[in-house]
């Protein structure tokens, strides 16, 4: 195979020492790449990535290269080294040190570009599509399926879901990284809120401190319940000048990319001083579900099983909870499996991974409200499994943090 044959040619490459960028990691991602397209009949896998948290994943978990800005895209022809296809623009943009991928091209459309590539193994091929559905430009899909008109062009997105959803060892220590900068970002946040501080304050402490530490692309989120149209609901958003007062329930999520480009996720509900009876119900109820939760994620289980878990634990306490906990984590913010008895996007039935295995990377985040109280209660944990179960990778208990 030409992958094999480049392994040997790069054996002696001076190359990063960190295990995520190492060859290793590679030739196991593209090893698994290469049998999942075996096992399903594909000649060619092709990756469509954009510029956003959710999209992008894909083509850094199979050329290490890191999407700035706009899209891009890969081709992985049957035991070969993919090909990574950009905008011209991003010709002179920054490529990974370790050197994964020798073969960029830059055409100048990259519909027809990506079809020459194809067409170059063939008139008739099978081919997957990872991020049809939700990635890939009409335009390009267009400009394939047209250029190569007796080829089959179909979704692999759930194929791609399968390999990814299971971490190497290398990958959860890049985890455990962002692990610990987003503990930190906590601790920095117990130090310095108080009433009178706006959100955006807060966050632009958390926000330093994260990039300090090698973090990169915040996603900081504040919820709260607010009165609208004569109705209290629970609400979300990024944070505002809306100053903290002292009856306030802050309630954050802080997601980041550690320094190996892997996502974590940590949400806790503060209160300064005391919190109400309404508040203390509702922050022990969201942790009997994550514990729950915790319990359930043990290798075999469903992920509809989990949820289950979730619901009986906070339904025992008189609130309601979402129909939906959780989801995988990875190079990208969102990534299945989906932990809910219904699959959060597409309005699918199932997911692509339906069961909990060992190597998986999940954050757990039960969203409860109790109509009596109008009280509403988020947390998170980010959780690797393992033979044993799921391993918290936070210090900071799942508990209502008082601030005095």
């Amino acid at each position: 195979m030409v992958l094999d044959t480049l392994s040997r040619q790069r054996e002696h490459t001076s190359l990063p020492d960190h295990p995520i960028t190492a060859l290793a990691e590679r030739d196991l991602r593209w090893r698994r790449l290469h049998d999942a397209m075996a096992a399903e009949g594909y000649d060619a896998l092709l990756f469509a990535a954009a510029d956003y948290r959710g999209h992008k994943g894909s083509l850094r978990y199979l050329s290490d290269y890191n999407l700035g800005h706009r899209y891009g895209y890969a081709v992985m022809f049957a035991g070969e080294e993919p090909i990574v296809v950009l905008p011209q623009n991003l010709e002179a943009d920054r490529r990974p040190a370790g050197g994964w991928v020798s073969d960029y091209r830059f055409p100048y459309n990259l519909g027809a570009g990506l079809a020459e590539i194809l067409r170059s193994k063939g008139e008739a091929l099978r081919v997957g599509i990872v991020g049809l559905g939700q990635v890939m430009k009409v335009e390009d899909y267009l400009a394939v399926t047209q250029g190569l008109p007796r080829s089959t062009f179909t979704d692999a997105s759930a194929l791609f879901d399968r390999v990814r959803a299971i971490k190497s060892p290398a990958e959860t220590r890049a985890v455990r990284e962002g692990a610990y900068i987003v503990d930190r970002c906590f601790d920095r946040l117990l130090e310095i809120a108080k009433p009178g501080m706006t959100e955006q304050q807060v966050a632009a402490e958390m926000f330093r401190v994260g990039a300090e530490l090698g973090g990169q692309d915040p996603l900081f989120l504040t919820m709260y319940a607010e009165e609208r149209d004569g109705v209290t609901r629970a609400t979300f958003g990024q944070p505002q000048d809306r100053v903290l007062g002292v009856n306030d329930v802050f309630t954050f999520s802080y997601e980041i990319v550690g320094p190996s480009g892997y996502w974590v996720e940590l949400s806790r509900m503060v209160t300064f001083g005391e919190p109400a009876a309404s508040v203390d119900h509702i922050g022990r109820a969201v942790a009997l579900g994550m514990d729950a939760a915790a319990a359930a994620l043990r290798p075999g289980t469903g992920f509809d099983a989990v949820q289950r878990a979730v619901i009986d634990a906070v339904e025992s306490q008189g609130v309601r909870s979402e129909y939906w906990s959780g989801h995988g984590l990875g190079l990208d913010v969102l990534e299945e499996p989906w932990v809910g008895l219904d699959v959060v996007q597409d309005g699918s039935k199932a997911g692509a991974v339906t069961a909990v295995e060992p190597g998986m990377v999940l954050a757990i985040h039960p969203t409860l409200w109790d109509e009596d109280t109008r009280a509403m209660g988020y947390m998170a944990n980010t959780y690797v499994i393992d033979d044993d179960g799921a391993q918290a990778l936070s210090r900071h208990p799942v508990t209502v943090h008082p601030i005095p």
